[in-house]
């Protein structure tokens, strides 16, 4: 088996391009935030601390899934880095989806933003629930 210096490098030489192409989508998804980080009141631009979250919880989740990686390996339990850092951000944005219909981009952005982390933290669940009931082995 091939050793790799880092997940990114492992992702890329095992996956398939259409799962390749859909952490792309994903991560699009997390950074598209910066395009929300302020927002115009009348009193003047403020932050909008969900897009702020958003930016936050990716980076971490990412050094944490790097730590992981370097510990473990390429296993199921990368996943719980996501459910670490996304859950918390996911379910405060979706329990608050219905207050962003006032800024119809960011309405767009919301729901684009649920939809592509909740099927990566469906995935996510699933794998860390697997690595827990015995599937430790390596994905590669």
């Amino acid at each position: 088996m091939q050793e790799y210096t880092n997940l990114g490098e492992a992702i890329m030489a095992t996956q398939p391009i259409w799962l390749i192409t859909y952490l792309y989508v994903l991560v699009a998804a997390n950074l598209g935030a910066i395009f929300f980080i302020a927002k115009r009141t009348p009193q003047g631009w403020r932050p909008r601390y969900e897009a702020i979250a958003i930016i936050v919880a990716f980076l971490m989740a990412g050094e944490f899934m790097d730590y992981l990686y370097a510990e473990y390996g390429y296993v199921r339990l990368l996943g719980f880095a996501h459910i670490v850092f996304w859950t918390p951000v996911y379910v405060w944005i979706f329990t608050h989806r219905e207050d962003y219909k006032v800024t119809p981009y960011f309405a767009k952005f919301v729901g684009f933003y649920l939809v592509m982390a909740g099927i990566s933290l469906l995935i996510d669940f699933i794998d860390v629930i697997r690595y827990l009931l015995g599937e430790t082995g390596s994905m590669i």
